[in-house]
């Protein structure tokens, strides 16, 4: 059995006080990794106390429950040690993910005494009757603080998903805490030399017990804002970082950061990447390995069992390691955990036999906040699926997958109960609806949607109205949450008990991958395969060189063009080749025609003009590979207004004749709403004027013409998304783009 290796943690904060109070503690970066605050060892003991005495300052005594909704930072560090050192019970809620129902619910369920909010951490507020204190800073001064002897008490609770509709509330103890950090600081080496850079966010178990190691070994904790995907390297760089602890989607994203990395290699000094959290992709692992040429060690655990029960052993012979990274094994369990592989009965199994993982020792929590049984024999029992292998008298475990239906994404529990539930609330045309994990090369897993229609129901036009809307967010879902694929299925095709129940896993063996659609991808013709582009797309690139083909004199960086692809919707339209063959632009806005022509192109994509849900549909911009750009000749002077809105009158301008041409099976095309001079001065070709034309009212069912120009089409399918959803109104903000070059030809 393991021993924690302190009993006090205040009081192993003062002794690291007393050795090296120079040494940095904690570090608050900036995005870009340089550093704000720095509170040092010597610093450490007073700044804790200053925390606990805020908190009873506010009411919170031994025993009670806080809630806490921080972003990452030292503050929240500061009141979760000070909290537990001095025997109060935190309860984080997830800033990002946490609906206002949900943390009220979380509040509810632990009877929590108060919540404390960062400022402007929380999106939704909690409905319920209870004190919110908002916290700004630690007062300077310390407090006199009876603290805690001993680890046996109550420390924190962390929610779950498991696969009912709300998460489940697991009760950590103090030592259940200390127990596993001082696990993984033993198994990854961690040293006071060591600089811890986090990554994930700090209510999330795998930071909090990392924190958690470094701080036993007496190392520097750095904390920036959030995780960037294109400032990594930087912010490993800057902070001198020498350990972090990932998952799967971290992993991924930074094979296509190698520019950013170069840029930086020379002062990266990060030697050792823990990964865990999800599912693992081996290869993506050796190919992080062989660019960056930092060795990965996976680790296995839950929440439960407050972080690791097993880890790939560093100081391995090369040979075996790299073996072990090809097999993706998860390692060898800690020194504190008893890990067996149990059978349905309960029965212990041996060598190769598969079955579930139980666990039982120091680190595993008591229970669940609600009573959940989740015990037998004395082992909690994981849900996962997996085996061990004998190699030189060393037990190596292996994970298979999961006999329970949670869906881990990115090391984030989903429930799938709580997503079909919300899909439903979403759409009426859904009968019945069933979510189950699937391999992802980003994520480990991503949610996927089996549905069921109502009878009756047009499942074409349904299925475009669900993945349009999941598109576009709902409350009734985080974009965590979000299925990224769907599939249409019979009622004849669930997998029933016999009590009548759908099982989950067995659908999710059944349903073939090919079944499921990407919620990005639209509609198919007999030419095109259109699509919402996704910020994670492999077509960004060719996206971006599309788009500065057609605007070449207004062009985008590929910094500026990524940041654009969040702010408005880009619909592409893929050739049997799989490559671009043309791409349209919109927003969605709720102002005026009137208002719209007082805006200009600059302002299209800020948050006074563009909204995710509203009433009227604007196209801004439309790019074809057919397009052939010509040269823009230099005009003397700007015409004006006057001479514009005749020019477009008589149709001597091809955007204008563009516009104006029926589309989508309506009987007209679009009209001219006005000008709006210098609406986007840069733009030559059309002597900055910009024009607002109005498509007719959606009244008719909207048709692609698949016989016309993919331009074409793209506004069609434009249409049927606003008509889809119960809009009316599509515009397009353009240009007369043959103004100079008629003024050249013709003069004024």
């Amino acid at each position: 059995m393991a021993e924690a290796p302190i009993q006090s943690l205040y009081q192993h904060v003062v002794a690291l006080a007393k050795q090296e109070p120079q040494r940095a503690a904690l570090i608050d970066c900036d995005e870009n990794g340089k550093t704000v605050r720095e509170i040092t060892y010597g610093e450490l003991p007073e700044r804790l106390q200053a925390a606990a005495g805020y908190l009873h300052s506010i009411g919170f005594k031994k025993g009670d429950k806080v809630a806490l909704a921080f972003r990452n930072s030292a503050d929240l560090l500061l009141l979760s040690w000070a909290a537990w050192g001095s025997g109060i019970v935190t309860v984080p809620l997830d800033v990002k993910r946490d609906t206002g129902e949900l943390a009220e619910y979380k509040i509810k369920l632990n009877n929590a005494k108060g919540l404390i909010v960062q400022k402007k951490a929380l999106a939704a507020m909690p409905q319920r009757d209870v004190p919110i204190t908002e916290f700004s800073s630690l007062p300077n001064a310390a407090a006199k603080i009876e603290w805690e002897h001993g680890l046996g008490h109550a420390a924190l609770i962390l929610f779950t998903s498991g696969t009912t509709a709300h998460p489940k509330g697991a009760k950590l103890s103090l030592k259940n805490l200390i127990v596993n950090a001082e696990g993984i600081k033993k198994w990854l080496h961690i040293s006071a030399e060591d600089r811890f850079l986090v990554q994930l966010p700090l209510h999330h178990i795998n930071s909090t017990t990392f924190c958690l190691s470094t701080l036993l070994a007496g190392g520097t904790i750095v904390i920036p804002p959030a995780y960037s995907n294109s400032r990594f390297w930087q912010q490993i760089s800057e902070s001198g970082a020498s350990i972090t602890s990932i998952v799967q989607s971290i992993l991924a994203d930074q094979l296509e950061r190698t520019e950013e990395y170069a840029r930086v290699k020379d002062r990266v000094v990060l030697n050792r990447m823990q990964i865990g959290s999800a599912p693992v992709v081996a290869h993506t692992v050796q190919e992080f390995m062989k660019r960056f040429a930092i060795d990965v060690y996976q680790g296995y655990g839950q929440t439960e069992t407050a972080l690791r029960v097993t880890g790939v052993p560093m100081g391995l012979p090369r040979e075996l390691y790299l073996r072990l990274v090809d097999e993706n094994a998860i390692g060898v369990p800690m020194d504190w955990a008893d890990l067996q592989i149990a059978g349905e009965n309960g029965r212990l199994l041996g060598e190769g036999e598969e079955g579930e993982l139980v666990v039982k020792g120091e680190a595993v929590m008591e229970g669940y906040v609600g009573g959940e049984s989740t015990f037998r024999d004395g082992y909690f029992l994981t849900g996962d699926i997996g085996f061990f292998t004998v190699i030189d008298g060393v037990h190596y475990f292996y994970l298979k997958g999961r006999s329970r239906e949670i869906i881990i994404k990115g090391g984030v529990n989903i429930s799938p109960v709580a997503v079909e539930n919300a899909l439903k609330k979403i759409s009426p045309d859904i009968a019945q609806a069933y979510c189950i994990g699937i391999e992802d090369e980003r994520y480990g897993e991503e949610v996927a949607a089996a549905i069921v229609w109502r009878s009756g129901i047009d499942e074409k036009e349904a299925m475009l109205r669900l993945k349009y809307t999941l598109l576009c967010g709902t409350s009734a879902l985080s974009e965590y949450e979000t299925p990224r694929f769907l599939a249409a299925i019979t009622a004849d095709e669930l997998p029933l008990t016999s009590t009548g129940k759908v099982q989950r896993t067995v659908l999710r063996k059944n349903l073939a991958r090919e079944r499921f659609s990407s919620v990005y991808d639209l509609v198919h013709t007999s030419r095109y395969k259109f699509s919402i582009l996704s910020p994670h797309s492999t077509l960004v690139a060719e996206s971006h060189a599309l788009y500065n083909h057609c605007w070449q004199s207004l062009s985008l960086s590929p910094k500026d063009y990524s940041k654009d692809i969040g702010k408005l919707v880009i619909l592409i339209a893929e050739d049997e080749a799989g490559s671009i063959a043309g791409q349209i632009a919109f927003i969605r806005t709720d102002l005026s025609a009137q208002e719209l022509l007082a805006t200009k192109y600059a302002d299209l994509l800020t948050p006074a003009v563009s909204s995710a849900h509203g009433r009227a549909f604007v196209c801004i911009s439309i790019c074809s590979v057919e397009y052939k750009p010509k040269p823009v000749p230099e005009l003397d002077t700007i015409p004006d207004a006057d001479f514009v809105q005749a020019y477009l009158e008589a149709g001597s301008d091809p955007v204008m004749r563009f516009h104006a041409k029926p589309k989508g099976g309506l009987a007209e095309g679009a009209h001219l709403v006005g000008l709006i001079p210098a609406g986007r001065p840069e733009d030559e070709s059309a002597c900055g004027y910009n024009m607002l034309v109005a498509y007719p009212e959606l009244d008719a069912p909207v048709k692609i013409s698949e016989d016309a120009p993919v331009s074409n089409q793209l506004i069609e399918l434009t249409m049927l998304l606003a008509q889809t959803v119960g809009s009316k109104d599509v515009y397009a903000y353009s240009r007369p783009g043959g103004l100079a070059a008629y003024i050249a030809k013709h003069g004024e």
